[in-house]
């Protein structure tokens, strides 16, 4: 049996992801609030796929959030999702309710072998989100498996989709500052929260130094 996988990329498509472990599959390496991923859904063999899915349910929803692509509102397919290899009558639906925010998938009879879909993942806050990964192939119920994200505090002070000499000049502004309380100023480059801007937090903010967060 052929099979469909999902690989996550940085906002370009093309970049992977890294894991945080090499050998823990579906545990990415951590990344800010702010930062967005590509969710590309692919397939090594022909034909129709009735049903798949991606989705974050229950508290993870506020964390994390899938979007897709060019939404037409008389078909009611995120057009901008799905690649032509999947099959002229493939499809993307998406939903959101009480508990999950979800996107659907659906092959045409013609779909090809490779990359037949796309979705967005936005970090919107700091904590872990799983995304689980439905194939109807296996089990309508059952994910296949879930990919964990974690989200830590911004570099990105300037909101300039990276992080760089602007951004250190903020975090210089509150270097050496004790007894940090001020959830608008220094807090925000308190990376560690032990109340004092250090070395340590120097250390945290140079692990994602040049890092573009689009």
């Amino acid at each position: 049996m052929g099979y469909k996988s999902v690989r996550v990329c940085l906002s370009d498509g093309n970049t992977p992801l890294e894991l945080a472990d090499p050998c823990v599959p579906w545990v990415y390496r951590d990344i800010m609030v702010g930062t967005h991923l590509t969710i590309i859904v692919d397939s090594n063999e022909d034909g129709l796929w009735e049903f798949g899915e991606l989705f974050i349910q229950g508290t993870d929803r506020e964390y994390g959030v899938l979007s897709g692509r060019d939404y037409n509102d008389v078909t009611l397919n995120w057009e901008g999702s799905r690649f032509p290899v999947a099959g002229d009558d493939a499809k993307v639906e998406g939903y959101q309710d009480d508990d999950a925010n979800a996107f659907q998938f659906y092959t045409g009879h013609d779909a090809v072998a490779g990359d037949w879909f796309i979705i967005d993942y936005n970090a919107t806050s700091v904590g872990a989100c799983q995304v689980a990964f439905l194939d109807g192939d296996f089990d309508w119920d059952v994910p296949l498996y879930e990919m964990s994200f974690t989200h830590v505090p911004s570099r990105d002070f300037n909101e300039d989709r990276i992080v760089n000499f602007m951004d250190f000049s903020v975090f210089g502004l509150y270097w050496g500052i004790t007894n940090c309380t001020d959830p608008d100023g220094c807090k925000k480059v308190d990376f560690d929260n032990d109340g004092i801007i250090d070395m340590n937090d120097l250390k945290m903010f140079v692990e994602y130094w040049l890092e573009r967060t689009d």
